[in-house]
C-alpha cells in the first residue's frame, strides 16, 4: 500500500515529536551537552532524521523551549474558569497550573529545562522573548495591579520549582496554594 501526503505528514510530525522529547528527556538526564547523536538514538530515528527536522543543535534547543513554553501555556488555559467574571482569571489559573501535579509545569521547571534556558546562549533567545511577551500582554489584559501579578506569578513558579523536593510538603503547598489565589481577588 502506498503511503498517503496525511501519513506521511503524521509520520514526519511523529519523528519531531519524537526528536523533542528525546532530546528534553537526554537533556534532562544528561547535561546540555547531550549529543545530538544519542538524542536521535533515543528518540528511535537516525541521525539524519533528527538534521532533517532540525538544522543545527540550535534550532533543536529553540523547538524544545517553543514547545515547552507552549505546554505551558495550554496547562494554563486549560485551568481558566469561564464562570469567573472578573479580575485575576488567568493569574488564578496560572497559580492553578503551577501547584498542581502536572508534568507540562513540571517539564517547564525542571533543572533541564533551566540548563537548556542557561547553557543555550543566544539559540532560542527570541522564541523567549517571543513568549514573554504573550505572557505580559495577557497578564497585563488580566485586570491585575502588574506588580502584584508579578510577584504573585513568581510566588507560584517558586512553589512549582518545589514540588516534589523536600522543601515544600503537600500542606505547605496546599497552603501558599490557597493564600496566592486568595491575593488575586478584589478587596
Amino acid at each position: 500500500m502506498k503511503p498517503t501526503e496525511s501519513t506521511a505528514t503524521r509520520d514526519k510530525e511523529r519523528t519531531r515529536r519524537a526528536i523533542i522529547d528525546a532530546a528534553s528527556q537526554m537533556i534532562y538526564s544528561h547535561g546540555a551537552n547531550v549529543s545530538l547523536a544519542d538524542i536521535a538514538s533515543a528518540a528511535g530515528a537516525s541521525k539524519g532524521a533528527l538534521t532533517h527536522h532540525f538544522t543545527s543543535r540550535s534550532a533543536l534547543e529553540e523547538a524544545i523551549l517553543v514547545d515547552v513554553s507552549q505546554r505551558l501555556w495550554d496547562a494554563v488555559h486549560e485551568r481558566l474558569d469561564s464562570s469567573e467574571d472578573r479580575p485575576g482569571k488567568l493569574l488564578r489559573a496560572y497559580i492553578r497550573a503551577l501547584t498542581d501535579d502536572d508534568a507540562a509545569v513540571r517539564d517547564v521547571v525542571s533543572p533541564g529545562s533551566l540548563l537548556l534556558i542557561i547553557g543555550s546562549g543566544q539559540p532560542g533567545q527570541e522564541a523567549l522573548k517571543a513568549d514573554a511577551e504573550k505572557w505580559r500582554k495577557a497578564f497585563d489584559a488580566d485586570g491585575i495591579d502588574p506588580a502584584l501579578s508579578l510577584t504573585i506569578r513568581y510566588a507560584a513558579e517558586g512553589l512549582a520549582a518545589s514540588i516534589g523536593t523536600p522543601y515544600l510538603t503537600p500542606a505547605e503547598l496546599r497552603s501558599a496554594r490557597t493564600r496566592l489565589l486568595a491575593m488575586t481577588e478584589p478587596a
